[in-house]
């Protein structure tokens, strides 16, 4: 009995629950991504900011215990590097269709502040080429759907 609650209590709030924050965490590649493009145009809005956060928990499945924590992270990260490479690299391993769900929720970050900036139109058109979404990936060569 004893054993049994301790196994529940330790699946509640173990480190299995939390997330990971490394570059290998596709959860965390993708939510530095959705923080590239608030922070692309040079200005951080209150729009973009809780689009982001209604995102993370939404389609990331980031509890709001866990936001606060997870958006320094997102942010440590997205200032070390600025490439995207490393990023959709491991974002690319997902089938396509999440993949086109992840550049929707890029576009509609950027246009949450009712503004699409050319920096904006810029970094998501870079993103689906990278992510095989610009129709001369994997997208047209029927691999992952």
């Amino acid at each position: 009995m004893y054993a049994s609650v301790k196994h529940l209590l330790d699946k509640l709030g173990g480190p299995a629950e939390s997330i990971e924050f490394t570059r290998e965490d596709t959860r965390t590649a993708v939510a530095v991504l959705y923080y590239r493009v608030i922070l692309v145009d040079g200005r951080i809005r209150a729009q973009e900011l809780q689009h982001f956060r209604d995102l993370l928990a939404r389609t990331l499945d980031v509890s709001e215990d866990e936001l606060m924590h997870f958006e320094q992270e997102v942010l440590r990260i997205a200032q070390e590097d600025s490439s995207l490479f490393p990023l959709t690299s491991l974002i690319r391993r997902l089938p396509v269709s999440r993949r086109r769900e992840i550049l929707e929720d890029m576009k509609a970050i950027s246009l949450s502040d009712q503004e699409f900036h050319e920096f904006e139109i810029n970094m998501v058109a870079r993103a689906a080429e990278l992510l095989g979404l610009d129709g001369k990936g994997e997208e047209d060569s029927g691999k992952a759907s």
